[in-house]
């Protein structure tokens, strides 16, 4: 499994990375910005990454 970094800066929490993730990994925090909270049921299929219009997702398995 690869290590998830979402770089807050870039996201602007439009939420694609929830739409795209097929194993449901991501969420909104308080703050309106992505989070990887089931981070165990990732399999590194990088449609996240992909997917991030803002390029605010990094996977180093991707």
């Amino acid at each position: 499994m690869g290590e998830i970094i979402v770089d807050h800066d870039k996201c602007d929490g439009c939420g694609e990375c929830i739409s795209v993730c097929p194993q449901e990994v991501y969420e909104l925090n308080d703050e309106g910005k992505s989070v990887p909270v089931n981070m165990d049921d990732c399999d590194d299929c990088c449609s996240c990454v992909e997917g991030c219009p803002n390029g605010a997702i990094t996977n180093d398995a991707c």
